[in-house]
């Protein structure tokens, strides 16, 4: 592999702005290590003959060479006298240990994916980092899909964030994740909102038990015996906190829970909700009401529902979790527990800001959630 023509150096992409501050060999430098950390250039690749970069940028040769040598100081690169400089990956360590103390006023955010309710949360993110004067920067890891996030991990430290926030990472038991994650708080201050419980970096912790709890009590009040659970996909942490809640009230109600009616979702989408209420509806006893550990499950569950002749909340109660906001506008309007997404994002920033500024790990929380009550349990 290699960068050896014309066109592949057009796809470096690489600029230069001669009225910046910043001299032109960093410039050089800063630009090809974001390239490094992004994975446009990988590890074990040659970059362009100094001379061949000089000259598609019209600059020194000198500049470029003192770029490399920058490179190569941050062990970026490789250079041997008579051959092009090698590619030896991104290492974050390296790359953050230059710049520390020196504040960028830009921070990172993580989300799993974009929906209606990470746009209230990053609208709040937004305006609560303008008052720190800090820029953020937006990262959609696909669920924590450990490619993805190394990838976003890199980038973020290659342009010196001050800090992370890290909201909903849900699966600890992804060692690679995890393990990304993990270097990524040791090298910089780390804040996760409502996500598994790690041992490392600051965390705003939502109470789901409680949550789960005031749901399903709800669902009972209004007399039904069989109420059925569709958890989070296996493995993720707030599966485990919802059904707690969910259990803790059916024992208070003098009820067992019956394994038949809990049913884990497949993904977060509404095709997993609807599956889910599928096959809910086709045991032997079928629920009276389904308790869904996320508003999208609930979603797709009122849609099969209703493809099978079944009517919300007559003939079957229905309830969501962390309320997205169309939720009201569903037919009929959905019944949640609403996750405060402004709350735990003014908190986020707060929880970073003193990181940044004492570098301790801080549990904040727990947070509580609000039932919002509408015609689908039935009120």
């Amino acid at each position: 592999m290699g960068l050896v023509d014309a066109s592949e150096l057009v796809a470096l992409r690489l600029g230069i702005d001669r009225a910046a501050r910043t001299p032109l060999a960093t410039q050089i430098a800063e630009q090809l290590i974001s390239r490094v950390a992004s994975g446009v250039v990988a590890a074990g690749d040659r970059l362009p003959a100094s001379s061949d970069l000089a000259e598609h940028l019209g600059v020194n040769v000198h500049t470029v060479r003192a770029a490399y040598a920058q490179l190569a100081a941050d062990d970026v690169i490789t250079m041997q006298r008579g051959s092009r400089a090698v590619v030896l990956g991104y290492d974050a360590s390296a790359a953050r240990s230059g710049r520390v103390g020196v504040p960028t006023f830009m921070i990172g955010v993580m989300v799993p994916h974009f929906s209606d309710y990470y746009a209230e949360f990053l609208q709040a993110v937004a305006e609560s980092a303008e008052v720190e004067g800090w820029l953020p920067v937006i990262c959609q890891t696909r669920q924590y899909e450990p490619k993805a996030v190394a990838r976003h991990v890199d980038q973020l430290l290659s342009r010196g964030v001050d800090g992370v926030i890290a909201v909903h990472y849900e699966t600890p038991d992804a060692a690679e994740t995890t393990a990304t994650l993990a270097t990524a708080a040791e090298i910089l201050p780390l804040v996760f909102v409502d996500s598994a419980n790690l041992d490392f970096g600051s965390h705003i912790v939502v109470d789901r038990v409680a949550g789960s709890l005031e749901a399903t009590r709800h669902l009972l009040d209004h007399g039904h015996r069989r109420v059925a659970y569709v958890s989070t996909p296996t493995g993720w942490s707030s599966g485990s906190e919802l059904r707690r809640g969910y259990v803790r009230a059916l024992h208070e109600a003098g009820l067992e829970p019956d394994p038949d009616l809990v049913v884990a979702a497949g993904d977060m989408s509404l095709g997993a909700g609807a599956k889910a209420a599928a096959n809910l509806m086709q045991i032997h006893e079928p629920p009276s009401a389904i308790f869904c550990a996320g508003d999208i499950l609930a979603w797709g569950a009122l849609q099969q529902l209703r493809d099978m002749q079944l009517r919300v909340p007559e003939d079957v109660s229905l309830m969501g979790y962390g309320e997205l906001p169309l939720s009201s506008l569903a037919g009929p309007p959905l019944s949640s527990t609403r996750l405060p997404a402004r709350q735990l994002a003014e908190l986020a920033v707060v929880t970073l800001r003193a990181a940044i500024d004492d570098g301790e790990r801080k549990a904040v929380g727990p947070i509580q959630t609000t039932l919002t009550t509408r015609r689908s349990c039935g009120c």
